[in-house]
């Protein structure tokens, strides 16, 4: 409880001061509405009287592990003897002490190895006995492989029960592999695999090592599950009848809802099917659980009313005929509908509204990524700092209309966009004072800027006068520039998503004349949003977003810019000259050679003129050229050239070979370019994700009996990987998982660790 509710600094302080004699108070000072040098110690002291009252009164609280302060937890765990990890973060610790007596009863059971993956790192698992997938020779005590008249006889349920056969290839454990089942031949060398193997002696890691008696596998999922609230499709061109369920046009593949909880384990524990994880929806995937859905079909078309089957639709993906669906029958059926989910695209089977976006269709989907940042459907309450709402609060808008006339965004107070709809463009604002334009909570509503014509982009031009401030928070920008012009004091973009665009293929650019985007669905570019900074800006705040390019133009300056948990990524070639890359290699630590090339402010991803520069925990995919730099745990995955190198530091950073930059410390250097990510194609499920390989892109040291360097997937200051993604700190759940389960595990076993997103 603070002072500002419990009023014990004031009641501990005015009590003290009531308890002086009278004499000295009187000549403490002769300010009837300040305190004099008397009156300042009593309220210091009453202060910390304030802070032992209140700990007094947490002491009760204090002796249970789901009220307890965080500093309390290790303790209550040293009298359970817990092996608590120290690195994991509160949640994961409490949950570890909470669960230690409820852990040791069903120690070496997989449901019990499911629920800590679960715990401790918030990631969904299967795990898989190894040795259960392993080809034997059958016994007097097998059942019979043989298959059975009827699907449903004893011998079939015995069969599947003792898993000799696979529900869906039908494989028995002696026999070979039968693919005629596409869906089942699919799972191959995955948590689901029916297929039988010999043994493999290789060490367990990644994708070897898998088939052996003492291999446990635990297949995690990384990657979160966000379903997106109704939002508008963009009809594919010269396809007719054909959307895209991503509103910028772009072809993302969908996901799973993650429909695992808290109460699937314990007594409730069954082993999870596809269908319950966040992972990629395939075909095969979506078409095998709606030919399961109808076999449960009644005579009147429906679904037992005790059923627990999965629905992928309409649960994970839907077509709607209503932007605030209320009842089943504002969801289109699946059978008017041909759904390509590996593509995030649909057809409308019947005859659709004309019009792009299309008048009277909207969609619900899931997509994956890696963490909670840029704009997207998950609370931004949590774990951040509020942003100001200042007054007038004006009403919410909705519908997707365009944000021009009366729904214009005013030049002071709080606008709300309270759906995730598009919104086809807005007029220029003129700030006046404090401004917040922000998306409602769980919600990722789209702007997408008017399309502009060749040669030219489509600038929203947002103009500050002296003394203004600026918040936008969650919201999605596409299609344009947005340009800030004037003068403000403070510019804020939380949990927002400035399109970075796309890169088109390495054939279309090799083509005449080159094509440097890549092409939406409604034949748009996918150009990238950019930030020009055309008038002067006290500071310019970035936090858990994702952006285009960040320039300064036409005399703008920005004197502070801080950069923390985002990504800024730009398209090389994407304006007028050409980048080439610095040299493959130079000696560490020193400055590029007089024939180093300098990058091209145009395509940089961080051009600022003048001013400082502060990364934390960023991942750069583009040049850097700026004046001042600080950066922290982050990943500078190309050339950077700071003009002030006595001031700043590299700490706990990849950076690109060439660079000029201030001092380093624990930082590594790697190739300028070095293929460090899953994806660089936002959009994509692994986008920003680092690959497994990432630390042999780091160049060695030119003296070879120094200390070993730092490491790019652990290398943060904390233990967790470096970059944008630091705040998920993956690298100490994994460490926390693998302790806990060479407590819980059974004896002999070995856990091999496999990332399936």
């Amino acid at each position: 409880m603070t002072s500002d509710l419990d009023h014990y600094e004031a009641y501990y302080a005015g009590k003290l001061w009531s308890l002086l004699p009278a004499v000295y108070r009187a000549e403490d000072t002769d300010q009837f509405d300040s305190s004099g040098p008397l009156r300042e110690m009593i309220n210091r002291i009453g202060a910390q009287a304030a802070i032992v009252r209140r700990s007094i009164d947490r002491l009760w609280e204090d002796q249970s592990i789901e009220t307890c302060d965080d500093w309390i937890i290790p303790y209550i765990g040293d009298l359970l003897a817990t092996n608590l990890v120290a690195n994991l973060d509160a949640r994961g610790q409490r949950l570890d002490v909470a669960k230690t007596i409820y852990y040791r009863r069903r120690k070496g059971t997989l449901a019990i190895l499911e629920e800590i993956a679960f715990d401790i790192t918030g990631w969904d698992a299967k795990i898989v006995e190894f040795f259960r997938r392993m080809g034997r020779t059958r016994h007097g005590l097998d059942p019979a492989i043989g298959v059975p008249q009827a699907t449903d006889d004893d011998i079939a349920t015995l069969q599947l029960a003792e898993g000799l056969v696979g529900p869906l290839t039908r494989t028995g454990i002696g026999g070979f592999a039968d693919l005629r089942n596409v869906h089942g031949a699919s799972k191959a060398r995955s948590a689901f695999d029916e297929f039988y193997y010999t043994a493999d002696f290789r060490r367990g890691r990644g994708q070897v090592g898998w088939h052996n008696i003492p291999r446990l596998g635990a297949f995690l999922w990384r990657l979160k599950s966000f379903g997106v609230s109704p939002t508008t499709p963009v009809a594919v061109t010269g396809c007719p009848d054909w959307f895209t369920f991503d509103p910028t046009g772009r072809d993302i593949p969908l996901f799973a809802r993650a429909s695992r909880t808290g109460e699937a384990y314990g007594s409730n524990w069954v082993s999870p099917v596809e269908a319950q994880l966040p992972t990629p929806i395939s075909q095969p995937l979506l078409d095998a659980n709606e030919n399961l859905l109808k076999a449960l079909l009644d005579a009147n078309g429906k679904l037992p009313p005790d059923d627990t089957t999965v629905r992928l639709y309409p649960d994970s993906l839907s077509v709607l005929s209503t932007p605030t669906p209320a009842v089943n029958d504002d969801i289109i059926p699946s059978d008017h509908l041909k759904l390509r989910p590996a593509r995030g695209r649909f057809e409308y089977a019947s005859s659709p509204p004309l019009g792009s976006p299309p008048a009277g269709i909207w969609v619900e989907f899931h997509y994956g990524f890696s963490s909670e940042i840029g704009a997207g459907p998950y609370d931004r309450r949590l774990g951040r700092k509020v942003p100001p709402t200042p007054d007038p609060i004006l009403p919410k808008v909705t519908g997707g209309v365009i944000l021009t006339g009366a729904n214009a965004v005013p030049s002071s107070g709080t606008l709300t966009l309270g759906d995730s709809l598009t919104y086809p463009g807005a007029d220029d604002i003129s700030v006046q004072g404090q401004l917040t334009l922000r998306a409602d909570n769980k919600q990722r509503p789209l702007i997408r800027l008017p399309e502009a014509p060749p040669g030219s982009s489509t600038e929203w031009i947002i103009s500050g006068e002296k003394g203004s401030c600026l918040v936008l928070d969650g919201l999605f920008i596409s299609g344009g520039d947005v340009v800030l012009r004037g003068d403000f004091d403070c510019v804020t973009i939380t949990c927002c998503t400035l399109d970075p665009g796309g890169a088109a293929s390495a054939t279309s650019y090799a083509s005449s004349p080159p094509t440097i985007f890549a092409v939406a669905a409604d034949g748009r570019d996918l150009v990238p949003t950019r930030l020009w900074i055309e008038g002067i800006v006290g500071t310019l705040t970035i936090e858990r977003s994702i952006t285009g390019p960040i320039h300064t133009r036409a005399g703008g300056k920005v004197e502070t810019l801080v950069i923390t948990d985002s990504i800024v990524q730009a398209i090389p070639n994407s304006t007028p000259g050409t980048l080439s890359s610095p040299p493959d290699s130079s000696p560490p630590d020193s400055s590029p050679p007089e024939s180093a090339p300098k990058p091209l402010p145009a395509d940089a991803a961080l051009a600022l003129d003048d001013g400082e520069v502060q990364l934390f925990r960023c991942t750069v995919l583009g040049d850097i050229v700026v004046h001042r730099l600080d950066a922290s745990e982050c990943i500078l995955r190309d050339y950077a050239e700071v003009d002030d190198t006595q001031h700043g530091c590299v700490r706990f950073t990849a950076w690109a070979d060439g660079s000029v930059l201030p001092r380093k410390y624990e930082s590594v250097r790697i190739k300028p370019g070095a293929p460090l990510f899953t994806s660089t194609d936002f959009g994509q499920p692994g986008y920003g994700q680092l690959l497994p390989t990432a630390d042999s892109a780091i160049l060695p040291l030119a003296d070879p009996t120094a200390a070993p360097q730092n490491t790019i997937s652990a290398g943060a200051e904390d233990g967790s990987e470096m970059g944008a993604f630091a705040r998920e700190k993956n690298p100490i759940k994994e460490r926390g998982l693998l302790i806990k389960f060479q407590e819980f595990m059974p004896a002999g076993l070995v856990p091999v660790v496999i990332y399936v997103t």
